[in-house]
């Protein structure tokens, strides 16, 4: 096959992301509101004009991460989402549009062709049964809203449901609503510390995910450890974080997607749901070679008759056989990844742009692709960066 050129080659983005207009917060009772308001700033409206109001918790934050917390008068939608994207707007000419035309423009500069919008999903970390009223609430206001925004895109935007994790049968409702008005993937955190994914509760959400045929994406968050549980200890961390604290976030956000991984295949849940499909979103893909050679050296070796392997997993197959079937890895930048291909195979690869955050490539993905794909054959570049997508998230593009 002719190598295309980079800047030519048509991308699908599977992790970008779309912050839910604040005025949908006044959409919530006021004993609701209230929770969500920690983590989430409000539109108030006042003699004509627009403000964005912050909480006092969620003024801490971002005064430990150095970004506005007075008051801010705001004008339009564009603008708007501009100020509440502007701590990752690494471009300043994007508009980070709430609407679908705003978004494709930008996204057209990078020459992605599709993309899955990953809204919120960390929202609301205590266990207070107003809480999970509130996320339930909010989960619902925000999926509504995005159904009605994209639904004549759906052919090039995967809406993501944000599901509300602190109750598991409330999280199959609302996938199975929205799932019937065209959103897709189902979103929940990399983890939920008190709460992991191989527990029997979960169990009717991963039912209902392999009958419907809809992928969930976990995306690495803020839920994964008792220390990211509330905002008073991510304040702290933040306020007393050591040199390059951001950078080993990052390494251990990452690795942390192969315990998620793990808990799916060792527990025989891959096994028991075989059209499950789960896809470990911006947790990068370095790591996952040398996951499936060391979980498939263990099941195999003497270790799993001993007494240290204690509640031995009983699968009918190796655990990588169930990771290259049913589990994919998001990236943007991993020459490493793109190299294990001959360990992963390329059909659990999926690449992004990760728009707008700085991390990401955007709106700089063609050279960065010409980089880290320097040499790679153009069929196993298509897949990792448009058809193992387009096939995941049903995109018609």
């Amino acid at each position: 096959m002719k190598r295309a050129p980079a800047q030519a080659r048509p991308l699908i983005s599977c992790d970008t992301h779309l912050v839910p207009p604040p005025w949908l917060l006044n959409e919530l009772p006021s004993n609701l509101r209230d929770h969500v308001e920690q983590t989430v700033p409000r539109i108030e409206e006042g003699n004509g004009r627009r403000y964005l109001t912050f909480r006092p918790a969620m003024k801490q934050l971002m005064n430990a991460w150095n970004l506005p917390t007075d008051s801010l008068e705001v004008g339009g939608d564009d603008e708007l989402a501009q100020l509440l994207h502007q701590s990752f707007n690494v471009d300043p000419t994007a508009t980070m549009s709430f609407e679908p035309k705003g978004r494709l423009e930008d996204l057209a500069r990078d020459n992605v062709a599709a993309a899955v919008l990953i809204t919120n999903v960390s929202i609301e970390l205590n266990r207070a049964p107003s809480a999970v009223d509130a996320q339930i609430a909010y989960a619902q206001v925000v999926n509504d809203w995005v159904a009605d925004t994209y639904r004549d895109y759906l052919h090039c935007f995967a809406p993501g449901i944000m599901l509300p994790w602190l109750d598991p049968q409330a999280c199959v409702t609302e996938l199975e609503r929205c799932a019937a008005k065209g959103m897709r993937p189902g979103l929940l955190p990399d983890a939920v510390w008190d709460s992991p994914y191989w527990q029997s509760q979960w169990e009717p959400l991963w039912e209902a995910a392999d009958g419907i045929g809809i992928p969930l994406s976990f995306h690495v968050g803020g839920t994964s450890s008792p220390e990211t549980s509330n905002l008073d200890s991510i304040v702290a961390m933040a306020q007393e974080s050591c040199p390059g604290a951001m950078y080993e976030s990052f390494y251990t956000g990452s690795v942390m997607g192969g315990r998620t991984l793990m808990w799916f295949t060792m527990s025989g849940l891959l096994q028991k749901y075989p059209n499950l499909q789960c896809v470990i979103t911006e947790c990068y893909g370095f790591w996952l070679a040398g996951l499936m050679q060391l979980t498939d050296h263990l099941y195999r070796s003497r270790f799993a008759t001993t007494q240290a392997a204690s509640n031995p997993p009983k699968l009918d197959a190796l655990p990588s056989e169930y990771i290259k079937r049913q589990c994919k890895v998001t990236f943007m930048w991993d020459p490493q990844a793109i190299r294990n291909r001959d360990v992963t195979g390329t059909d659990c690869l999926l690449w992004a742009n990760d728009y707008p955050h700085p991390e990401g490539l955007f709106p700089d993905s063609a050279a960065y692709n010409e980089q880290q794909f320097a040499g790679v054959p153009e069929e196993d570049i298509h897949k990792i960066t448009y058809s193992n997508g387009a096939t995941l998230f049903g995109f018609d593009v």
